[in-house]
């Protein structure tokens, strides 16, 4: 994803059924990641309004327990009355989808990917699997504003003292 945020796009419905894994036959230890259904992105220059304004707050509840632990906090919201400053078209323009809410989806499937992920030729020690666990924390952070973003988490990992080598695919031996 940080590839594509690179290239100023944004996928936009990041959640495990668009992950796709591959298992080769022949490489047993390794696992190719794809992401699929591209239907809702859209460039990082589009104004993509969210699609998760409910008109009541029950509403959104129960949407949100259907899916939400994906969805970046602040796509969602209440819409009031037509004409309204909470109108259903005034709140859509002020919660857009962003590269902000695009890592915050791939931090919260990455960390349900990883959570308990202890492979040592994946994260070397201890130490490794806690900065691993730090930088997609602040992925996941609720407030878009100090929520890291995809290319600053692939360098810090990437780079000293971490030197986290990505490789094209993943590996797990414990799948």
């Amino acid at each position: 994803m940080d590839r594509v945020h690179k290239g100023y796009l944004q996928h936009n419905d990041i959640s495990p059924g668009n992950v796709l894994l591959h298992f080769p036959e022949d490489k047993v230890s390794e696992v190719y990641i794809g992401v699929c259904d591209w239907g809702l992105a859209s460039r990082v220059c589009e104004t993509t309004p969210s699609r998760y304004g409910y008109p009541t707050t029950e509403a959104r509840t129960g949407a949100f327990k259907e899916r939400g632990t994906f969805v970046a906090p602040e796509l969602w919201y209440t819409y009031g009355k037509p004409n309204s400053e909470t109108s259903y078209e005034t709140l859509r323009r002020r919660h857009l989808y962003t590269q902000a809410a695009d890592a915050y989806s791939v931090g919260v499937v990455a960390n349900k990917i990883w959570d308990n992920e202890d492979d040592i030729d994946l994260f070397k020690d201890t130490a490794g699997k806690a900065r691993f666990a730090v930088a997609l924390k602040e992925l996941t952070n609720p407030d878009p504003k100090n929520r890291s973003t995809l290319q600053l988490v692939h360098a810090t990992l990437t780079s000293p003292p971490y030197n986290f080598q990505i490789p094209e695919c993943c590996y797990r031996k414990h799948i």
